[in-house]
């Protein structure tokens, strides 16, 4: 089974990832990490170059995947990770698509500034565009 977990650095994102060692350590499961940047805002992308900007987006997303990377390594889970920018939602949902994943594992909230009432605004969208099973993690 291929289970994507986004992460963000948020707690949620960390309970997602412990959830994973718990329920999946003995299963063979095969584990995508995905942090996904959002875009620099129309200012800032006009004055820094392309490779300045991948090379932001990667440096962050990186730190935002050490922790989750160490805690599947350490319960010998196999993973991989990635690091993409676009729309978080829309991203995590096309990328579980492209990796053949079967299931989602996501926290219920996570770094966004904008607050929802009960799950964080990704992991709602998440919810209503996702074409496999979503597991929310609190």
């Amino acid at each position: 089974m291929k289970i994507l977990v986004p992460v963000d650095g948020s707690e949620a994102s960390a309970h997602a990832v412990r959830y994973i060692v718990k329920t999946f350590a003995h299963a063979g499961a095969e584990v995508h990490l995905l942090n996904v940047q959002p875009p620099l805002p129309g200012a800032v992308g006009d004055f820094v170059g392309e490779k300045e900007r991948h090379d932001y987006h990667e440096d962050e997303g990186r730190k935002a995947l050490e922790e989750p990377r160490r805690l599947l390594s350490e319960a010998g889970i196999a993973h991989r990770d990635y690091v993409a920018v676009g729309s978080v939602a829309e991203t995590i949902v096309r990328h579980a698509g492209e990796l053949g994943c079967g299931q989602i594992v996501i926290g219920s909230r996570g770094l966004s500034p904008l607050p929802n009432l009960l799950l964080g605004s990704v992991t709602t969208r998440v919810l209503h565009l996702a074409e496999v099973p979503v597991t929310v993690v609190k």
